[in-house]
Formats: C-alpha cells, sequence, structure tokens
C-alpha cells in the first residue's frame, strides 16, 4: 500500500516506458525527412508527404487502438503487443539504412514505417490513461492532477534529448564509408524500444490492470447509425438532438454522454489547421534550415537539430505559463477557459509562419537563378592574364578582366548556337597573339546553365572550351559542392592528380587521367564535402608540386575549380564560387520556433485539457480518437497543398498557412461562443478515472 503522497510505483514505470518511446519516435522524425531526402533520394516535395503521410498514419491508427484498449484487450495487454509492432518497424528502419546489405531500401524502409505508425497507434492512447488508473481515487486526486503534468513533461523530455542525440549519432559517427551514420540513429531509437518494453513488462506486478466488461466503441457506433437511419425515416418527428430518435432502443445515460462527445467532436472540425502548421518542423522548417549557415559560436548545428528549439522552449516555458502568465490573466478575466487560450495559439502559430515566410524570403535572396522554360544561361570564365573584350548578340559588349567570372542569364532560347567576338591586347602578359580579335563559338542548351572557358591554346590562339552542364542547385544536405575541370593543351604532363587534404589530415585524391590535348575533361562531377579549409596539392609524374593552395569550402557553396595546363606548366588554377554558399545563419530560425512552441503550449495542451475535462468517462478514448483524428487530417492537407504546387516560392506557402489558420481561428471563435461547458472548474478536481461499470480488474 502506498501513502496518498506517494507516488504509485506502478507509475513510474509508465512514465519510464513513455520517456523511451518518446525518445525513439522524436528521434526517428527528427532526422526522417533528410533520410528521405539525402539517402532514398526523394526530392523535397516527394519527402514532405512521405513525412506527412507517416505523421498523418501515426494519428489515424490510434483509433484502432483506442478500440483495442476500451473493447477488447484492455490498456496493458494494447499497450505491450502494439510495442513489439513499434520495435519491428524500428529494426526494419535500421537494417534499410544500411547500405552494405543487398536490399531494397526504399522498400524496407516504407514497411518499417507502416510498422512504426502501427505501434504508436496502439500505445498513444493508451498509456496517460493507463497512469491515471493506477492511482486510488478519490485520496490521490492531488496527486493524479499532477501526474498529467509530469506526464506531459516527460514527452517534451524525451523528445528533446531524442532530438539531440539521433542528429548527433548519424552525422557525428561514420559508418560503411559515408560521412553519415542514419543506420545508429534508427538502431539507437530501437535499443530505447527494447528498453521501454522490459522496463513496462518487468512492472506488471505493480499494475492495476483491467479488462473491458463492454464494448464501449461498438454501442457508440451502434447509436450514432440508428439515430441517423430514424431520423431520415421518420421526418415528419421533430426532437431537440437527433441522438433522442435512438432513446426507444438505447438508455438514457449513453445517450446524454454520446450528446457530449458529439459536440466536443464538433469543436475539432477546425483544428487539423493548426496540425497542418504545426507539423512541418519536421518537413518545411528543416528543409528551410538546410538552406541557413549551421556555425553557431564554433560549433555546426545540422538542420535536423533545429527542431530540439520546440521542446527544449515548452520545457521553460510551461512553468512560466502555469505559474505566472494564466495566474495573471485570471485576474483579469482574460483567457479563463481552454477555448480561449486554443484561439490565441492558433493566431501564434500563424505568426510563427509569417516569421518563417519572412525568412524565406531572404534566403531566396540567395537561392542560384535557375533558367526557366525556352531560357537558357551561360557563364565565360577568362583565364587569360590579361583583360578581353567580349562582344556578343546578349549582353553587346563586356570587359572580363582576367581570371572573372561573367554570367549572361536567362538568356531567350530561340537558337542553339551562338558565336562570341573576343578583343584581346597583342601582348596579353607572357603571351604574343598573332592577331587581336578572335571568334569562338558554343551551343545554349534550353533550362541549363552552361559553362564557357576562354583559354589559350597550343598555337597561343585563343580558343573556348564548352565544359559538361553543371547543376548550380545547392546540395540537398546543405554540405559544398565541388567539381574539377582540367584544360589540356599539350601531351606533356602525364599523370596528373588533385589532391584535397583536410584540417584532419585526411586527403582526397583525383586522378586526371588520359585526355587528349586541345581538350577539357572533367575529373569529377560534383561530389559533396565537408566545409572547412582544404590544402590543394596539384602533381605529375614528373613533379610532385606543380600548385599548392588553401581553399575554403562553406555550407550550401557550389564551387569549380579550373586547371589549365600548358607546355608541361600548370599556368592557371582558380575555385570559383558558382552558387553563394549559405550566408544567413540558422539561428534565425528562433523567432518562429518560439511562436510554435508558445502556440502549443496553448493550443495543444489547453486543446488536451478541455477533452479530457469535457469528455464523459464511459467515452474519453472516444474523444481522444477524434483529437488524434484532427492531427491526421492535419498532415493530409499539408499533403494536398504540397502536391497542387500553388507557388514558385516556399515563402508564399508559408504566408498562404498563415492566412489559413487566421480565418480557421475566426470561425473557430463563432463555434467556441456556442458550446455550453458540461462541467465547471470546481467539478474539475472531482473527475475519477475509475470506470468500474465498463472496466474490471483482471484476475
Amino acid at each position: 500500500m502506498y501513502s496518498d503522497s506517494t507516488y504509485p510505483t506502478a507509475v513510474l514505470c509508465i512514465i519510464a516506458i513513455e520517456f523511451c518511446e518518446r525518445f525513439s519516435l522524436c528521434g526517428i522524425r527528427t532526422i526522417l525527412s533528410l533520410y528521405l531526402r539525402n539517402i532514398l533520394l526523394f526530392s523535397e516535395n516527394a519527402s514532405t508527404v512521405i513525412y506527412h503521410i507517416f505523421i498523418m498514419l501515426c494519428h489515424i491508427i490510434p483509433l484502432i487502438g483506442a478500440v483495442c484498449a476500451d473493447s477488447f484487450f484492455g490498456r496493458y495487454r494494447t499497450i505491450r503487443n502494439f510495442s513489439l509492432i513499434y520495435l519491428a518497424g524500428n529494426l526494419l528502419m535500421c537494417v534499410a539504412a544500411v547500405p552494405v546489405l543487398d536490399h531494397n531500401p526504399i522498400a524496407i524502409s516504407i514497411f518499417g514505417l507502416l510498422f512504426i505508425a502501427a505501434g504508436i497507434g496502439g500505445v498513444k492512447p493508451c498509456v496517460a490513461a493507463f497512469g491515471a488508473e493506477q492511482f486510488r481515487i478519490p485520496e490521490q486526486k492531488a496527486l493524479l492532477k499532477h501526474f498529467f503534468s509530469v506526464f506531459y513533461f516527460t514527452i517534451n523530455l524525451g523528445g528533446f534529448v531524442g532530438m539531440i542525440v539521433t542528429p548527433l549519432m548519424r552525422k557525428v559517427v561514420n559508418c560503411f564509408g559515408d560521412d553519415t551514420c542514419y543506420a545508429l540513429g534508427f538502431g539507437f531509437s530501437a535499443l530505447l524500444m527494447v528498453m521501454a518494453i522490459l522496463l513496462f513488462v518487468l512492472g506488471k506486478r505493480f499494475y492495476k490492470v483491467k479488462i473491458p466488461k463492454r464494448n464501449i466503441m461498438l454501442e457508440f457506433v451502434k447509436c450514432s447509425w440508428y439515430a441517423a437511419a430514424e431520423k431520415c425515416r421518420r421526418r415528419s418527428q421533430r426532437h431537440e438532438h437527433w441522438l433522442d430518435y435512438s432513446k426507444d432502443k438505447f438508455d438514457w445515460k449513453l445517450l446524454e454522454d454520446m450528446k457530449a462527445v458529439f459536440a466536443i467532436l464538433m469543436l475539432f472540425v477546425p483544428l487539423p489547421i493548426f496540425w497542418s502548421l504545426f507539423d512541418q518542423q519536421g518537413s518545411r522548417w528543416t528543409f528551410q534550415a538546410a538552406h541557413m549557415d549551421g556555425n553557431v559560436l564554433g560549433f555546426h548545428v545540422v538542420p535536423d537539430q533545429m527542431q530540439v528549439m520546440n521542446p527544449a522552449m515548452v520545457l521553460a516555458l510551461i512553468p512560466i505559463f502555469d505559474k505566472f502568465l494564466y495566474p495573471c490573466f485570471e485576474r483579469v478575466h482574460f483567457l479563463i477557459n481552454p477555448l480561449h487560450r486554443m484561439v490565441i495559439g492558433g493566431m501564434t502559430a500563424g505568426l510563427a509562419f509569417v516569421a518563417a515566410g519572412i525568412l524565406e524570403l531572404v534566403l531566396e535572396k540567395g537561392y542560384p537563378e535557375l533558367p526557366q522554360r525556352n531560357h537558357g544561361s551561360v557563364n565565360i570564365v577568362n583565364t587569360l592574364p590579361c583583360s578581353i573584350m567580349i562582344f556578343n548578340s546578349f549582353s553587346k559588349m563586356e570587359l572580363l578582366e582576367a581570371g572573372r567570372i561573367f554570367k549572361i542569364e536567362s538568356v531567350c532560347h530561340n537558337r542553339t548556337r551562338y558565336d562570341l567576338m573576343i578583343e584581346a591586347p597583342s601582348k596579353c602578359d607572357y603571351i604574343e597573339f598573332s592577331r587581336e580579335f578572335f571568334k569562338v563559338s558554343a551551343l545554349l542548351e534550353e533550362l541549363q546553365e552552361d559553362t564557357f572557358i576562354i583559354a589559350v591554346n597550343e598555337k597561343l590562339e585563343i580558343q573556348g572550351y564548352m565544359i559538361d552542364p553543371i547543376d548550380f542547385q545547392t546540395s540537398i544536405t546543405g554540405a559544398p559542392k565541388f567539381r574539377i575541370d582540367f584544360i589540356k593543351n599539350t601531351d606533356v604532363l602525364q599523370n596528373v592528380t588533385v589532391s584535397l587534404i583536410s584540417d584532419s589530415g585526411l586527403r582526397d585524391v583525383y586522378f586526371v587521367g588520359i585526355p587528349p590535348k586541345g581538350s577539357v575533361v572533367t575529373v569529377s562531377p560534383y561530389i559533396e564535402i565537408s566545409q572547412g579549409v582544404y590544402g590543394c596539392l596539384i602533381s605529375s609524374n614528373s613533379n610532385k608540386n606543380h600548385f599548392e593552395q588553401h581553399f575554403h569550402f562553406a555550407i550550401g557553396g557550389v564551387y569549380s575549380l579550373i586547371i589549365q595546363e600548358s607546355h608541361g606548366e600548370i599556368n592557371f588554377v582558380k575555385l570559383y564560387t558558382m552558387s553563394k554558399p549559405n550566408h544567413i545563419n540558422i539561428m534565425w530560425q528562433i523567432p518562429q520556433y518560439f511562436l510554435i512552441s508558445v502556440a502549443e503550449i496553448m493550443f495543444g495542451v489547453a486543446g488536451l485539457e478541455f477533452s479530457f475535462i469535457q469528455a464523459p468517462k464511459s467515452m474519453k478514448t472516444v474523444t481522444m480518437a477524434g483529437w488524434y483524428l484532427s492531427t491526421a487530417v492535419g498532415n493530409f492537407l499539408v499533403i494536398v497543398i504540397t502536391q497542387i504546387d500553388l507557388f514558385k516560392s516556399q515563402a508564399y506557402e508559408f504566408f498562404l498557412f498563415a492566412s489559413l489558420i487566421v480565418t480557421d481561428m475566426m470561425i473557430f471563435i463563432e463555434m467556441a461562443s456556442r458550446y455550453r461547458f458540461g462541467i465547471s472548474e470546481v467539478e474539475r478536481s472531482a473527475l475519477i478515472v475509475e470506470d468500474s461499470d465498463e472496466m474490471q480488474l483482471e484476475e
């Protein structure tokens, strides 16, 4: 027996399993969108859709879990059995992320996500209620009220730790020859689920385990169906409520409870818009962070780690709201009930997306401008040691200094070949030209940005070299990427290598091969490297040190290293920044995360409080299932809007969501003003979780 002021041991076991489960789930959610995009190579839109389908399933399947718990197996068995399904999903994700195995990673990942969603569906609607069942009422009603605060704190603490540790594991640890280790991230989540299941099962002897005596969900469906059918059949009769059409077949208490539930569910209709905003932290906001500079006070913050801001801020803000803000508001009769707080929370979520949209507008100024349909672009690089004058039909005349690059943007693609007339001085540093004017030709491809190199050939004449098409899109991981282009004029140099040496001493060696003279060869297509300073060493069989210099590669930058050989010497080496690196620091996302965290406290926590307090004891599971279903519908809305692809600018999509939530909250205000609270604030403390007429202790 426990005293009235002592937590039951069973509750401690349940809180522990919730911490482990939330750590596992939030860790997976944090790295999932980047895993889909970077490893499985889905596009950002496809990754967003898959991510939100997963979240949607995680909030639809709790309907099944609720039915299993309240109508068939009881909460203990439902949690235990579905946790095993959850663990199987984690293990599948870990296996899918191991590249050395001969398997189909996409198929295994999809099955893994389905298993995880199914497992969450059984655990999510049961854990809080199962913990509440362990208290003796009314002796421990004060502890029961405190339990829900501790439980919500545990959810956010587990999520907070999971969002920090899991991204660090996949980023810091190298495995299977890659510089990331998603397998370790998913594997550690599986280990946490093993610990959670063991803790839960070992604590069984402390639990009060109940099994259902009646199938309340089946009665709910039967009564609703019968009432709706009778209303259609007996149209001449009038009743105050449509459920009254079934009062001749179902008992009065069931009807009154169902009326209360339908009144609550009606208020849930506008809620999906809020969740469509809130859950974009793991998709659109993470992709936005990938376009930002993650260097903060000497540390590198990876994009998926920014999601930790939400649970961290929630943990810090909950005591402030509960102890200071809400009491102050109540003294001036402001935010006096959960519905009021939900409205302000929804509006605050809109402000969060306005902040995200403004930030995106700033970021878009640094994005590469890629040619659109029926247009092309060309970069002209001057590798000569002197300035030249370029005449063309697009920009007329342009002075291009030595070593500089000139970009002709968005040229109308009405022909495939264009000519350049180049005027050079007769004496260009160490080169003497026999004439001053040279004509070179190149091809312009639609939807493509070409690069044209002006160099000197073996005959000391100006020649143009068109290199392979360049993808100037920034890396999908945010890491710098670069390529090497080598111009060879003679056959003197053989076995030319280009080595990049990092600060840690790691060396990447690229072999030029044996290209024919008078040609340009792309040594490497664009590849991703880690940010930082690298030493560049160019050598050959005749000279181990033709060139040595240090280059800096910044996050998000796209670089081209152009090298020219002439008469056995490397006479030109320069690193060009083809797309600017990320220049906006990732910490500028803090305002939107602060606003969405405030919104979660005022909307999410208040909504859960309203659902639990207002729902009849016999149908709390029905109400909670409706709450989770609203989250699922919200994620479905994100999928729809993403697929419609209304805007080319991501910022305008953010503003659209902000407009939707404001409109939605105006509708919610009108609906909430008509709601009549069934339980007063005074009666709140009298809630009894035990429901002996529907559940009995397991023998």
